[in-house]
């Protein structure tokens, strides 16, 4: 009975050892480039430091609500090197996850 999704469970229980360390990894840089923001943006547009890490955050998951958005060029030259990282690394756990599910299936 259901034996795709034992076969999904399995593969995401062999691939977890290596999650939480990627995921660490990603907030480190997600609060490394809230930092960058909070610097290079003017306080009108970044009033908080939670501001800057909820713009970071937004940003690394491509979801671009709109809402902040940095002003400065330097805040633009941010944003923009912190989404191509973000995209390249997002790509890590997924090639993880996707060989921990080929061992499985075979």
């Amino acid at each position: 009975r259901f034996q795709n999704f034992q076969l999904l469970l399995r593969a995401f229980a062999l691939a977890f050892e290596a999650l939480p360390v990627l995921l660490f990894i990603w907030a480190i840089v997600g609060l490394a480039a809230a930092a960058a923001l909070w610097v290079f943006e003017p306080r009108d547009n970044v009033p908080t430091f939670g501001t800057a890490i909820w713009l970071a955050v937004v940003s690394m998951t491509t979801l671009g609500y709109g809402d902040f958005y940095p002003n400065s060029t330097m805040g633009r030259l941010v944003i923009s090197v912190l989404v191509v990282v973000s995209i390249l690394y997002t790509a890590i756990p997924l090639g993880i996850i996707g060989s921990a599910f080929s061992e499985v299936w075979n």
